[in-house]
């Protein structure tokens, strides 16, 4: 597949294709629950020692298609998903598949794991709860909307938004619905963050809205719209330190990142960049990290969002970063898994694969990332 067409083939089924530890909001990465970008705030912050230096390859898997999501760490146990439609549970040192579920489906997006249970939502709008030992059906729900965004795990609830632009809260044991918020003739694409007992989550309408984590109501919302100019969501909100990091693109395909203090809900700075960028900003201490369509990663200041640094690639970027320690990890479509210095932006080690290297997850000195091309990798 040429460049750009697999360029279209992310952005189309990142955004298009679905629409033709709540408390003091820290950036936490546990061993009992994991998910998309390690923590329910989106930091991507994992909290354990990262590689500074490559070493070896551990093990990889060959899945039947591209691993898209960030995989999920619990334990002894790594889950990850693919285009294929299955959910993989391996096991974390050797890569000796453990089980795998059929959805039925395409998979985009990333699993969640918590108290024992495994979460994922296929293209099909099915959400399946599965046993982590064994894979086994533990309970179903049905939306009639694909997930593209990847679910959330807090205090007993898991949140999943949808193609239908349904956000929608459920025990995490049993699965009965707790509450729903929709949008109609709108698209949820894109993974909602929880923080200090509030749910974040962009919507297609160009708007991101802040609903109460309990009952689902409305609280406030941000709407960047004028008459002038429209925007639309291109990544996940991320929660750090009272603010809300938004990113999207206007009607001119430009990007915009908004930094949005949740107490006054009012934009504190924006970033303006010349391409869109559909990868989420991760951020452990005061500079946001994303890469860029235009072939980059940037750092940006969280106080200012004046940008700080920059690092090159040979092709796009719509991977969302990984931060462990003082590192940046990130896959790039030019086939490399890059290691950064969080601080400078000059790079440590990379690694090459075969193909597109998706979005990774770090756990006691490994990286665990999947490819386009279906290869799930443990490199150390």
């Amino acid at each position: 597949m040429s460049r750009s067409a697999l360029m279209w083939a992310v952005i189309l089924a990142v955004l298009f294709l679905p629409a033709c530890r709540q408390g003091n909001g820290t950036t936490e990465s546990t061993s009992s629950a994991a998910m998309h970008r390690a923590n329910p705030q989106r930091t991507g912050v994992y909290l354990t020692a990262g590689p500074t230096a490559f070493e070896t390859v551990k093990w990889q898997f060959e899945a039947q298609d591209w691993v898209f999501g960030a995989p999920a760490i619990v334990g002894d146990r790594v889950f990850f998903t693919s285009y294929d439609g299955n959910i993989y549970a391996a096991d974390l040192q050797t890569g000796v598949e453990q089980w795998r579920v059929a959805t039925g489906d395409t998979i985009i997006a990333s699993p969640a794991v918590s108290e024992g249970l495994v979460y994922v939502g296929n293209m099909s709008g099915v959400i399946l709860a599965l046993d982590v030992a064994t894979g086994e059906e533990r309970w179903r729900a049905e939306t009639g909307g694909g997930f593209s965004g990847s679910p959330a795990v807090v205090d007993g609830v898991v949140y999943f938004g949808n193609e239908n632009g349904l956000l929608v809260a459920l025990d995490a044991t049993t699965g009965q619905e707790q509450w729903r918020f929709q949008i109609p003739d709108t698209v949820i694409a894109f993974s909602p963050a929880v923080a200090e007992g509030m749910v974040y989550v962009p919507v297609s309408d160009g708007i991101l809205y802040a609903l109460d984590a309990t009952t689902g109501e409305e609280s406030w919302n941000f709407d960047p719209n004028s008459p002038s100019n429209i925007y639309s969501p291109t990544a996940d909100a991320v929660f750090h330190n009272g603010l809300i990091y938004f990113m999207t693109s206007d009607v001119n395909q430009l990007g915009m990142l908004f930094a949005i203090d949740a107490a006054t809900h009012e934009a504190l700075w924006q970033y303006e960049s010349e391409t869109e960028n559909f990868s989420a900003p991760a951020i452990s201490d005061d500079i946001l990290v994303w890469g860029t369509l235009k072939g980059t990663l940037v750092g940006v200041s969280e106080e200012t969002g004046e940008l700080l640094w920059t690092f090159p690639t040979e092709d796009i970027n719509f991977s969302a970063p990984a931060i462990a320690g003082d590192t940046v990890y990130f896959g790039s479509l030019d086939k490399n898994l890059y290691a950064i210095d969080y601080r400078s932006g000059r790079q440590r080690w990379q690694f090459r694969a075969a193909s597109g290297v998706s979005s990774p997850a770090i756990d006691d000195n490994v990286v665990y990332v999947g490819t386009v091309d279906g290869t799930f990798y443990a490199l150390q």
